[in-house]
């Protein structure tokens, strides 16, 4: 059994994708001021594509490139190369329109959850019964939150679902998952004098693989989960590798039900 569960947020714990559309929608707006909104016909497609999003900032690039008309193919294919083409037809682009977006994404859902924050609560949901997340994270030794994802937006969908865990590392921490997983390790050190057995789930597997490329982590436990923002072809990759896949009925069923 885990000493130390660490988690990531979105994909994982939650659905956020109704939130993800409009906070995109509304950034979108601000972004290409001319342009008309991009309507609810669009969420299909933005459903189909968010695996390809690596940084929030990059979701309304990406509705933007669906306006476009970029085929869903070659954004799939290659989003960073889209990504780039997209940002560079923009007036501002380039640099000055990744800092927009990065500061505005946020900007916009505090002004959502200022606003209407039960309406903005009821866009994340959760993937399994509140009281099943309840059950797990009360597993382990200790169950903490792994996210790119502002802590603060974090904590109010957490708080609302009434689930407690030891910490929040949200992206104000300003460092890589890795480093997150190595504090983690080292705090269990200190005031245990061992070495924890650490799990964590993710729902990105570039994420997962670049936990393998570090000879300090190597006993960390890693599991993708298959019912977050990934493809079925990336859930079939990782199969005889490190990474395990872990589905959602096993996750739901508790930490003995993943080995």
């Amino acid at each position: 059994m885990a000493d130390i569960l660490a988690l990531d947020f979105d994909g994982v714990l939650c659905d956020g994708m109704s939130e993800y559309f409009e906070t995109s929608r509304r950034t979108y707006r601000r972004a290409w001021p001319g342009e008309p909104a991009p309507s609810d016909q669009l969420l299909p497609a933005f459903r189909r594509l968010r695996p390809v999003i690596m940084t929030g900032w990059e979701m309304p690039v990406l509705l933007r490139a669906i306006v476009v008309g970029r085929a869903e193919t070659a954004i799939a294919k290659d989003w960073p190369a889209v990504r780039d083409e997209v940002m560079r037809s923009s007036q501002p682009g380039g640099d000055r329109l990744e800092a927009m977006l990065k500061e505005t994404l946020d900007q916009v859902r505090r002004e959502w959850i200022t606003a209407d924050q039960r309406g903005w609560l009821e866009t994340n949901a959760p993937y399994v019964r509140l009281e099943e997340l309840r059950r797990l994270v009360a597993e382990p030794g200790r169950a903490v939150l792994v996210t790119t994802k502002e802590g603060e937006f974090a904590r109010l969908i957490l708080d609302a679902w009434g689930v407690r865990l030891a910490d929040i590392e949200g992206k104000e921490a300003g460092v890589h998952k890795c480093d997150n997983l190595r504090a983690l390790i080292a705090a269990h050190v200190a005031a245990h004098g061992r070495r924890p057995t650490l799990w964590f789930v993710e729902d990105r597997l570039e994420t997962l693989q670049h936990v393998t490329t570090h000879a300090d982590l190597e006993d960390v436990g890693l599991f993708l989960a298959a019912w977050g923002y990934n493809t079925e072809e990336t859930r079939a990759s990782v199969a005889g590798t490190r990474v395990r896949l872990l589905e959602l009925d096993q996750f739901r069923r508790g930490l003995s039900a993943w080995l």
